[in-house]
């Protein structure tokens, strides 16, 4: 009886490895990473290449997304292959309540799940959001807050100094 339930499996095996592929992990949730000439997609239980073998790296899909990186610029991919995120930056977080931290060269900023830019690429850094949803920024030893609008609420300046004469 497990022989039988194994046979379909191994004919689905059998004719990927036909398709040229160099490696198939194992299913998980109904999918299977493949590798191709040193890139990743993605197959269904069909053997049916749902996510083309153009990117050189693929994180697991949650919620019906999942990082991808090509040419070492990361972005967000969904299930029907398109980009949800432009792969275009040199770092991306993961989503933390729908936003997540975006980074080009080192420069910070934020989007959300939908692909807009909520806080524009101009910080240092910035930190994590307080259950007020407030985070701190940094633009070289200047400070400000800013909120989960990107909004700054505290703006960055540079303290006032005042000189007694």
């Amino acid at each position: 009886m497990k022989l039988l339930l194994l046979i379909p499996f191994i004919i689905l095996f059998s004719g990927l490895k036909d398709k040229g592929y160099d490696r198939i992990d194992p299913f998980k949730n109904g999918m299977a990473k493949v590798y191709k000439d040193g890139k990743i997609g993605y197959i269904n239980t069909q053997g049916e290449e749902f996510i083309k073998c153009r990117y050189h790296y693929i994180g697991d899909f949650v919620n019906g997304v999942a990082k991808a990186m090509v040419n070492h610029k990361f972005g967000y991919i969904n299930l029907n292959d398109e980009e949800i995120i432009p792969i275009k930056f040199d770092f991306i977080g993961p989503f933390k309540n729908n936003l997540a931290l975006v980074k080009i060269k080192d420069q910070s900023g934020l989007v959300n799940s939908e692909g807009e830019l909520i806080c524009p690429i101009i910080y240092d850094e910035i930190g994590t959001f307080n259950k007020n949803g407030v985070a701190k920024v940094r633009i070289k030893r200047l400070e400000g807050k800013i909120n989960t609008y990107g909004e700054e609420v505290v703006p960055v300046y540079k303290p006032i100094v005042i000189v007694e004469e």
